[in-house]
């Protein structure tokens, strides 16, 4: 196993799809990785956020590009699971500056 097969198993982004009031609520959220956690940690997650769509499809077009620019593999273009979670690359948006 290399080091970015180990990093990578520890990175994932969480999202949930559901219906409501006519709309499709979509939530993504990034929890600490067990290596992080601190007793004090105020929340189990790096960042929750939440959206809404007017069809299935735009969310899962949404899921799918935030998933694919936060260093996920492999993505499905459509029929995601209710609810779920994709490994990602740790800090794939790092090392783009040049300088």
């Amino acid at each position: 196993m290399t080091l970015a097969h180990a990093l990578t198993g520890d990175h994932v982004i969480c999202y949930r799809l559901s219906t409501d009031t006519g709309q499709i609520k979509l939530r993504l959220w990034e929890p600490i990785r067990a290596s992080d956690c601190q007793a004090a940690a105020p929340l189990p997650y790096l960042y929750a956020a939440n959206f809404s769509f007017k069809t299935w499809v735009e969310a899962e077009r949404f899921l799918r590009e935030h998933l694919l620019a936060n260093g996920a593999f492999d993505v499905p273009e459509s029929d995601f699971p209710p609810e779920g979670q994709i490994t990602i690359l740790p800090f794939p948006t790092w090392g783009l500056d040049p300088s």
